[in-house]
């Protein structure tokens, strides 16, 4: 005798132990139609570490720029350039009026040096020396000296010159070179008045001058203007912006 078989359910829910839900209930595991998952519509992964929110389809505001904390790409500013003090202004002219002076001093060189009194002068020098005079080896040296004079006037306007430019311009390095050349223009004190009053006095200005020059430039506003345009500098080299 044949055991009687189970009807079969016409829509598809088989009763038994494999299907065992009310007719019309999803089986475990399903969703029903229509219904979000718990990950969808902006809410928190379950299990899922760190807890990262999903946005939702058509959530505009996830959409756009991101922001990253700490970058420092967000604090950038246009670099200006700093205002240049008045002691930078006043050492500049100062340094130029130095190479006006010295430019001033070259025709009363030339003409002191041939003058008789500095050819008594050289006369006396090369007795002392232990060398015999001789006329053509003096009017030599005169001529000598003389062309000396011109070429280091002219060189010394024009360094003079040159490092104001730099110096008015923030450059560092030409304030420091700047002072080696007034240290160095201290030692001409010591022939000041070889080649006559008139000179040794202008020369005597123009050394002063240069050193004022180089005191008003180690002055506080004026090294921190010689730092910020430093780094005005370095900030054109990268975009034009800086920290």
């Amino acid at each position: 005798m044949s055991e009687p078989t189970q009807p079969n359910d016409q829509s598809g829910n088989n009763p038994g132990p494999w299907n065992s839900g009310q007719p019309g209930q999803p089986a475990p595991g399903q969703q029903q139609p229509g219904q979000q998952g718990p990950y969808q519509g902006g809410q928190a992964y379950p299990g899922a570490q760190g807890n990262y929110n999903y946005p939702a389809s058509g959530d505009s505001s996830a959409q756009g720029g991101y922001a990253y904390p700490g970058s420092p790409y967000g604090q950038m500013t246009p670099a200006e350039e700093p205002p240049r003090p008045k002691q930078v202004n006043q050492a500049f002219w100062l340094l130029i009026a130095s190479a006006v002076v010295g430019l001033i001093s070259l025709p009363f060189s030339i003409s002191y040096m041939n003058s008789p009194e500095y050819l008594e002068y050289m006369e006396t020098i090369t007795r002392d020396l232990g060398l015999e005079v001789d006329s053509q080896s003096l009017s030599d040296a005169v001529a000598t000296n003389t062309i000396s004079s011109v070429v280091g006037g002219i060189l010394g306007a024009a360094v003079s010159v040159g490092l104001a430019l730099l110096v008015r311009a923030g450059f560092n390095w030409a304030r420091i070179l700047l002072t080696i050349f007034a240290v160095l223009s201290l030692v001409g004190l010591l022939g000041l008045f070889v080649t006559g009053p008139v000179v040794g006095v202008l020369t005597l200005v123009s050394l002063v001058a240069t050193i004022v020059a180089v005191i008003l430039l180690f002055m506080k506003p004026s090294s921190e203007y010689f730092t910020r345009k430093k780094a005005y500098r370095q900030a054109k080299k990268f975009g034009g912006y800086q920290a």
